[in-house]
């Protein structure tokens, strides 16, 4: 897979692209951006720092659209009384299928960019809450 970083937009918030050359589009407006690839990411395609925004922790989960998985085990509770049940069966055996054959992909928790067909990075682990909410601009405000 051609390594590809995919962010929001600084202009309209909309997915722009990136490859390893650095140059980003933007795919609604066509704005242009140039990112800073580090060497580790030009060179050794292992992703240290997020280019889009300087933030230095991500995390890694499967390449798999997280509504599709939720539809998937939805469909399967809707046909479950008249499977005998089965079709849960069915809705977990697709879910580990595709966990299995899905690649990982790296996810910047400051500005959630996505890099795709990357290798790897030790130091990066699954997604973790208490992480992201340090980076949550949607902290409740507390009375005083």
């Amino acid at each position: 897979m051609t390594p590809e970083i995919a962010f929001n937009c600084a202009k309209c918030g909309k997915e722009a692209l990136a490859g390893l050359d650095g140059q980003a589009r933007c795919t609604a407006c066509g704005d242009h951006t140039a990112l800073d690839l580090t060497p580790s990411l030009r060179e050794a395609r292992v992703v240290d720092i997020c280019p889009a925004c300087g933030g230095k922790q991500l995390y890694v989960q499967r390449d798999f659209n997280q509504r599709a998985g939720i539809a998937i085990v939805v469909v399967g509770a809707i046909f479950a009384p008249f499977t005998y049940y089965i079709s849960l069966v069915i809705a977990a055996l697709v879910d580990a299928a595709l966990y299995a054959a899905l690649p990982e992909i790296a996810i910047c928790y400051r500005c959630r960019a996505h890099f795709r067909g990357f290798r790897k990075n030790p130091s990066h682990e699954p997604f973790d809450l208490h992480t992201a909410e340090q980076y949550d601009d949607k902290k409740p405000s507390h009375p005083e």
